[in-house]
Formats: C-alpha cells, structure tokens, sequence
C-alpha cells in the first residue's frame, strides 16, 4: 500500500508572551506502517527552541523508514509525564527505561527508537535545538547514511555487566536523568533542578513555595514553561496583550527572547514547572 507523502511538522511561533492552556495544542500525527504513528502535539516550534508532547498507545512505538529517519543535528530531552518510556539506540541496541518525573538526554546523530513500556500507554514531553526551522530535524536525517540493520539489545552487555559497566559507558548514546541525577542550584528564590544543561540546550525543573515571587530577569534564548503542580503567575510588565500569564497544572507558556519576566507561586501550595531554554545558558551567557 502506497504511503501518503509525509506533511511539514506546523511551527507554531510567538512574538510575545503567550499562556497555552492544556487543551490548545496544535495536532500532528507522523510515521507510516514501518515507523509506526505518533501523534504530535505542538507547543512551540521557532528558530531558537522546539518543544512538543508525543503520545504512544498500549504497547505502541516508533521506529524509522526511508521516509522517517529518527536521527537528528540536535541536542533532546524526553521528559516522561504519564506511563513508561523504552528508548532505544537501534544502531547499539542499547535501552533505557524512564519512568514518570525522569528523562532521557541525548546529543546529535543519535538514532532513536521508543516504545510505551508495561500495559500502558506514555506521554512524553520533548525539547529539540537547534530546531527543525533550522534544518537539524528531518531535512538533516535524509542526508545521513540509512540505518539498515536495527539492535533490540546491546549485545556488548553480554558477559561483560556490570563487571565492566565502566568501560561501556563511553559507548553509550543516551544518558537517563534521574531524580538523584538532577544538578541543583537556585535561580534567587527559585529551587532549580537542572535535567540538561548544554550550550544549545538548558531543561530544569523549577520549584518555588506558596506565595513566593522570584527576581525579574530576561534572557536571550527562547523559554518554554510547563506547569506540573501549583499555580504559577509569570509576570510581564512589557506585554503588550497583558501583564502576567496565569497557569494551572497541564498549562503551558511561550516567553520570546529577552522578555522580562518573574515568577509568582500564586496559590496555596507549591509550584512546580519544568523550563527548557533555546539556545542553552552557558557560563559564558548565565540567566539574565
């Protein structure tokens, strides 16, 4: 059966800042019968920062085809919400199981498969830059040499674990973040809990108690929050629409580069979001 042709991701973009509640997402589904469907939702795709949530069904996956190759020019970061991830690097065989609060990193020309662990299904939220508007996602992946032969397990564990896990863990592509592999700092009265952390690419989860405002800052990069617990008031004292963006758990909101902005725990509980930031802070260019 002829597959139809595979249509351009959508690139939701915005030139100030802009609360999305959790139902107003733009939908995408990608894949055909060799990769297997996965459905797309679309927060923020730019020049600097690309962000969406992916969902599998029950013992669904994703793999890659000719017209759907899985390796990018792009630091990502697969953050689990809901279910159990078993993200693969097919040219190894080597696989990590992350679980709901945990993630997955990895670097450029890491080809990836994924699967919805146990009998459930998964959401999983994903960072990417540089990002598909730069050409770094498929545009990239169909100039890389093909991926034949796929690995379900890594072989060179056999005989050799965990007697020898040191000397196979250079060889390995995807690095879990657990809650004991959070770096933490504070970012003034923010508890920050850092998930990655690269030149293109910074993902934290934040933290700030009930009633509890942070300093204003602005950075150069592109942010991206999701609201996991909490409410969360941004303020926006240059917005040209309105002064603060209010969310609820499930919300999310964009903050172009260089938008002012502080954080307000507005509820009675604390706040907890994840951030990610496009292109990443270094030390060279710490938060505004």
């Amino acid at each position: 059966m002829t597959q139809p042709p595979r249509r351009p991701t959508p690139r939701p973009v915005y030139d100030r800042p802009t609360a999305i509640p959790a139902s107003d997402r733009t939908r995408h589904i990608w894949g055909d019968s060799v990769s297997g469907p996965v459905i797309d939702r679309l927060y923020l795709s730019s020049e600097m920062l690309h962000v969406l949530e992916f969902a599998l069904p029950p013992g669904g996956r994703f793999g890659h085809s000719p017209d759907n190759p899985t390796v990018f020019a792009a630091d990502e970061l697969l953050y689990v919400l809901d279910g159990v991830l078993m993200l693969s690097d097919p040219s190894t065989g080597e696989t990590q199981r992350v679980e709901p609060g945990e993630a997955a990193f990895f670097r450029r020309d890491t080809w990836h498969h994924g699967r919805a662990g146990g009998d459930r299904g998964v959401r999983v939220l994903e960072f990417f830059s540089p990002t598909p508007a730069t050409g770094a996602s498929s545009q990239y992946a169909r100039t890389q040499p093909y991926l034949e032969e796929t690995l379900t397990l890594d072989r060179r564990l056999l005989g050799s674990w965990p007697v020898d896990a040191g000397k196979l863990a250079p060889g390995r592509r995807i690095t879990p973040v657990r809650e004991s592999d959070l770096a933490w700092g504070f970012l003034g009265e923010i508890e920050a809990g850092f998930f990655a952390a690269t030149e293109h690419l910074t993902v934290f989860r934040g933290h700030l108690r009930a009633g509890a405002a942070s300093d204003q800052r602005a950075d150069p990069g592109e942010t991206f929050v999701l609201l996991l617990a909490g409410e969360l008031t941004i303020r926006t004292p240059a917005g040209l629409d309105a002064n603060c963006l209010y969310l609820k758990p499930g919300d999310a909101a964009v903050l172009p580069p260089g938008t002012p902005h502080s954080h307000l725990s507005s509820g009675d509980a604390e706040a907890v979001w994840l951030t990610g930031v496009g292109p990443g802070w270094t030390a060279d260019a710490p938060p505004g």
